[in-house]
């Protein structure tokens, strides 16, 4: 059968983008010729999930960034390239082979100098996460030709803020179809104390992990009543976070009541959304994949921030909010006490968050808005 068109997935990040695009990519590639266009290096996560996906028409297509840079990457240590240098090595490729590249990042702007008044190929902008902080809300989305969008909520904000591009489709998150094909089977905790899990982002301006971080892990130490999963953004302990995990006391990783993963495929798969009592975070959208089983939240406003009218902090209606670690134990209990209060607010939240329907997976009405989007495209292109 003939490939309708030529599309690539640019993922050029790390392991908590996979899941946002990886169902959509394979379904497109049941009838599309369909490429994840990457850098050079192991990719184990990519693979296994791809396999256990069942993606064997998907391709995988790994590029090498400019020798000298590759040279001084490693000197650095750094697992990725650095994107400006791979991208302008590889831009022509991207450029002259595909119809469309999708992209769950901002990393466009060279393609899009470089595409000048070309018709194609065209730039299709898949969300990496719900929209929540402000690090959601960027004008650079309207240099996309396709906006695909999670929800009702999405597409009201962006119409809201002048955001909405020409072309968008509001489809769902392709991630939540996906994230349940692993189970997890082995218990963390050889108890039943309720398990807590602190997500701190990685925001300079607003992360919780600055002020307050070492404290809360002190207070789950010195309180094994909990349990608890510290489970950070990605980022955090990484390039962008720039956090010095060094600095973390080694009794924290030996302590029977806490489990602390600062970056495997656990920490970006859902497996500790799905077995946790109690979210404790900030300023991450990881939140709203938490509530879609509605369950306690705390939220750590480290800066003092008036949030309460700033739809940016939308996410904070799902919990308590504390300024003080002082604060945390009487209000960690609250919390699980109270979660009526809140349980009501968190269906609403999800229900606009993520477009659902039934006979469809949002991987699949991904995968047909795109197609639909670039047969007009051809077919104008044709006329």
């Amino acid at each position: 059968m003939e490939k309708r068109h030529k599309i690539a997935f640019y993922f050029l990040d790390d392991l908590h983008h996979i899941y946002h695009f990886i169902g959509t990519a394979i379904e497109l590639s049941k009838t599309n010729d369909v490429s994840i266009v990457t850098y050079k290096g192991q990719h184990d996560f990519l693979y296994k999930t791809i396999k256990a996906l069942d993606g064997s028409q998907l391709k995988v297509k790994q590029l090498s960034t400019k020798l000298f840079r590759a040279f001084t990457d490693k000197i650095k240590k750094k697992k990725l390239p650095r994107k400006g240098f791979w991208i302008k090595k590889n831009g022509a490729y991207l450029l002259n082979n595909f119809d469309a590249i999708v992209l769950t990042d901002y990393n466009h702007e060279y393609l899009l100098k470089k595409r000048g008044q070309t018709e194609l190929p065209k730039l299709i902008k898949l969300p990496h996460g719900a929209i929540g902080g402000k690090q959601s809300y960027k004008k650079e989305i309207l240099d996309f030709d396709l906006q695909l969008l999670f929800g009702n909520y999405h597409k009201t904000q962006f119409e809201d803020l002048n955001y909405l591009g020409d072309n968008y489709s509001v489809v769902g998150s392709s991630k939540l179809d996906i994230a349940h094909y692993k189970k997890e089977n082995t218990p963390l905790f050889s108890n039943k104390n309720p398990i807590i899990l602190y997500n701190p982002h990685f925001s300079n301006e607003l992360s919780s992990w600055d002020t307050f971080g070492i404290d809360i892990l002190e207070f789950f130490y010195k309180n094994p009543q909990y349990n608890l999963i510290f489970a950070p953004h990605i980022h955090l302990f990484k390039a962008r976070g720039n956090r010095d995990s060094e600095a973390i006391d080694k009794k924290f990783f030996n302590a029977a009541n806490i489990h602390m993963d600062l970056g495997s495929d656990k920490s970006v798969d859902m497996t500790y959304l799905k077995i946790s009592d109690v979210y404790l975070g900030d300023v991450s959208s990881q939140v709203y994949e938490f509530i879609i089983i509605p369950r306690p939240c705390l939220f750590l406003n480290a800066k003092k921030v008036d949030y309460k009218d700033d739809y940016a902090f939308r996410f904070w209606k799902c919990g308590g909010v504390i300024n003080e670690i002082s604060q945390l134990d009487s209000n960690l209990q609250k919390a699980m006490s109270n979660f009526s209060k809140y349980e009501s607010i968190q269906k609403e939240i999800t229900n606009d968050n993520f477009y659902s329907e039934k006979g469809s997976t949002a991987s699949e009405r991904a995968a047909n808005a795109i197609v639909k989007y670039l047969d007009e495209v051809k077919n104008t292109l044709n006329r």
